[in-house]
């Protein structure tokens, strides 16, 4: 959004008065001013006061970005409105001491590549997302199989599942309904769209061994409802799926899950509308936030609107999950970089990224993907932390239509 800056034109008025003086003393008349045909002038009134400059404007809404047909969250929903104009969305007061933290030098580093074949998980760069119909028939996309909480992160001692943080499908006539909160459900009736394994989608790839295969994220777009399911940690074990955590949202509507719950991310975020999508870096124009990940040390144990959850050690002073990077304007993309490159750089300085979960120092996620050029990541690992700032996001939470259950960062 370009910057407005009012300017107020002050009306000088010059009264003219005939001041009646004696040719000699320093006193004035106590006559009043006349006319040349001797009649008394009227009064001069005082100058009007200038007026007041209007409101800035709102921060502006993008054009949401869709996917199977649905928009991924309206347009107003805050990963979809621009966050470029510094009057309204000036550099944190944390920015400088966050980015040193982090360290000026730091490369950034698309999480992202070209394999798009699952059963070479070595070089299956990238969080993948599934499209189903959503129905129950037997030529469906899934069979909405059963999931078990009953899993153990074998990294930082998480423990099992969290069935109560988590969202589950209860079949409900032909179809399923969203229900917040999958320990409310018998075992039997907590589901999630995981596809068929020939259609599978999964970060990882064909990586299926839970003491080594990571995260393991399955995010999942339902046609037609429009409802996106995430999971973290997801593994099918003798035709068994298990999940550390299941999450669903609306994307039609703004609506958040609780607070204080997680997701598929250490901030209780929605992953795929932050995900870089090739389809959109090609076109030359990406209409979203991204997201990207920080190191645990790095990190405050606490977090800010629109994140929801928090995790890791605590690091006093340090970077809140929900916090949001910009590309500073200053920087000028290269004219050798790809058009992907270009579009990815201008999508960071007019939208963002937010500090999703823990991991790498800034890891940028994105989908693996054919269309994805080599130069294009080489062209974004130039970049380096010093070329970032922090947000101050109080043009939107210090609104008063501001609702802190809700993605809305645009009226």
């Amino acid at each position: 959004m370009p910057n407005y800056k009012f300017k107020i034109l002050r009306g000088l008025v010059l009264l003219t008065v005939t001041a009646g003086l004696a040719a000699c003393g320093g006193g004035g008349s106590s006559a009043p001013a006349s006319t040349p045909d001797g009649a008394p002038s009227a009064p001069v009134p005082p100058p009007s006061p200038p007026p007041a400059p209007p409101a800035p404007p709102p921060p502006t809404a993008g054009t949401a970005p869709l996917i199977a047909d649905c928009s991924v969250f309206p347009a107003t929903a805050v990963f979809n409105t621009r966050i470029d104009d510094v009057q309204r969305f000036p550099v944190h007061t944390s920015s400088a001491a966050w980015v040193a933290s982090i360290g000026a030098t730091k490369a950034f580093h698309p999480d992202w590549g070209s394999n798009e074949n699952a059963q070479q998980p070595a070089t299956y760069y990238g969080i993948p997302f599934n499209v189903v119909d959503g129905s129950n028939t037997p030529a469906a996309a899934t069979t909405w199989p059963t999931v078990s909480f009953t899993i153990t992160d074998p990294r930082a001692g998480n423990g099992n599942g969290v069935p109560d943080e988590s969202d589950c499908a209860a079949q409900a006539g032909t179809g399923f309904n969203l229900v917040r909160g999958c320990a409310t459900l018998s075992a039997a009736n907590q589901r999630f769209p995981f596809p068929h394994d020939d259609l599978l989608k999964a970060e990882g790839g064909a990586c299926n061994d839970a003491q080594q295969c990571g995260d393991r994220h399955i995010l999942v777009v339902e046609q037609g409802s429009c409802r996106l399911w995430e999971s973290y940690f997801s593994y099918r074990v003798n035709q068994q799926w298990y999940a550390y955590s299941t999450a669903a949202w609306n994307l039609n509507s703004n609506a958040m899950r609780p607070d204080a719950w997680t997701s598929g991310d250490a901030a209780g975020l929605p992953i795929l509308p932050l995900l870089a999508r090739a389809v959109e870096a090609s076109s030359g124009e990406i209409r979203h936030a991204l997201r990207v990940t920080l190191r645990d040390s790095v990190m405050a144990r606490s977090y800010v609107w629109p994140a929801r959850h928090r995790a890791g050690g605590d690091t006093p002073g340090g970077v809140p999950f929900g916090a949001v990077l910009r590309l500073k304007a200053s920087f000028v993309p290269p004219v050798v970089w790809t058009a992907q490159a270009k579009a990815l750089a201008v999508a960071m300085q007019r939208y963002g990224l937010y500090v999703a979960d823990i991991g790498s120092d800034l890891y940028a996620q994105g989908e693996p993907n054919a269309q994805w050029l080599d130069s294009t990541v080489d062209n974004l690992k130039t970049l380096r932390a010093a070329d970032f700032e922090f947000v101050d996001m109080r043009a939107i939470t210090g609104d008063s239509r501001f609702n802190g259950d809700s993605f809305q960062g645009s009226w």
